[in-house]
């Protein structure tokens, strides 16, 4: 279990600005704790500068806020963290969660499956997702979405009565969109809410494709109802590939626009769904993968040693004491935008790297 003093720093660095997942992780795995992390950013000033350091008294407040609402943090460590989500590449660091907690728990022991799709379904598409979540909640499947509304909504209405879990773009206290606020007190008295966003966050739309990847990294596999040819739903499948995860979709009429990504999907390979039974084989069939999945409480792999150091010499050889953008820095040495900014924040702590104004980087006086 995580020391209060733990939670605390952990929780200051994540709601800090310019820290992100990646970042966030890469400090822990250098310092060995969120305590140790928050003191080495503290001490060096010229960081402290490069992005907003959130302070006690917001997390504080925050943590009063969650109190009155009656939700509570998660962290990676604690029982209640998706088992499923810890084994991606970049998981939240801490999530808000409002909901049953026994409820919740029974779902992570039994397969888990998430369902997205158009917010404009169609009357056929919105009928055939209620009953199909339905019957996966009654064969002991826990149902995933968004709290959208269409396919969101139709998906949590099917599996409410067997515990649903919505994962949400926003604060933990902010239903969203308001016409599913029913759906979403339900949810929190039959199943349970999951955000990474803070308290009193509204929703923005750069937010909902880091909700995507959290409804992507949650289950097992992701199911598509009507997806347009551009659509979020595309991107959480997009997402659930990146994972190693299932995708499924249901085929649709060629002419109906609604239709054309499900139907791309199933063109380039995704299972296609046209009654609970094809989802059930297939779980049938890779139960044993889900399980050692379910047992591994470990982070994801993340970059070597050996790896971080050839990512620290390429910034290094890259930069001079004349200032570029992290940008530019990125595209040249041509390594991941969450491999390059930890490792940037690692040389800023050593002295090596300032950042300065308008995200440029320099190296330091010296080097």
């Amino acid at each position: 279990m995580l020391s209060k003093e733990e939670k605390m720093a952990r929780l200051r660095l994540a709601r800090s600005d310019m820290v992100g997942s990646y970042t966030f992780w890469s400090l822990i795995n250098r310092y060995g704790s969120g305590e140790k992390a928050l003191r080495a950013v503290t001490k060096s000033s010229h960081v402290i500068r490069s992005f907003e350091l959130c302070d006690g008294e917001k997390i504080q407040k925050e943590i009063e806020g969650m109190k009155s609402l009656g939700a509570r943090f998660v962290f990676f460590e604690d029982e209640l963290y998706p088992p499923l989500l810890r084994n991606t590449p970049d998981p939240p660091p801490v999530l808000s969660f409002l909901g049953d907690r026994e409820k919740v728990l029974s779902l992570y022991k039994g397969n888990m499956i998430s369902v997205v799709g158009a917010r404009n379904a169609s009357i056929h598409a919105n009928k055939f997702c209620h009953l199909l979540c339905q019957e996966l909640s009654r064969r002991d499947v826990g149902v995933v979405s968004g709290l959208a509304r269409g396919i969101d909504a139709s998906a949590h209405g099917g599996s409410l009565e067997n515990g649903t879990i919505a994962v949400l773009a926003c604060g933990i206290n902010i239903p969203y969109p308001q016409e599913n606020l029913g759906l979403y007190n339900e949810i929190a008295q039959k199943g349970g809410l999951f955000t990474e966003m803070p308290l009193d966050t509204a929703p923005q739309p750069q937010l909902f494709p880091r909700r995507n990847r959290i409804i992507a990294g949650i289950s097992y596999g992701t199911v598509v109802i009507e997806a347009a040819e551009q659509s979020g739903s595309l991107i959480t499948a997009r997402m659930a590939l990146e994972y190693d995860r299932d995708v499924f979709a249901v085929p649709g009429f060629p002419l109906d626009p609604r239709s054309v990504g499900c139907n791309r999907l199933i063109k380039d390979g995704a299972i296609m769904v046209q009654s609970v039974q094809d989802i059930l084989d297939h779980l049938e069939n890779r139960k044993i993968i889900q399980r050692t999945l379910f047992e591994n409480k470990s982070a994801a792999a993340r970059p070597s040693d050996q790896d971080l150091e050839k990512i620290r010499k390429k910034i290094m050889d890259s930069l001079s004491s004349t200032p570029i953008t992290i940008d530019e820095l990125i595209s040249s040495i041509k390594v991941s935008p969450g491999e390059a900014l930890g490792v940037l924040l690692e040389l800023e702590l050593a002295n090596k790297v300032v950042r300065l104004h308008g995200q440029r980087v320099c190296l330091a006086l010296g080097d």
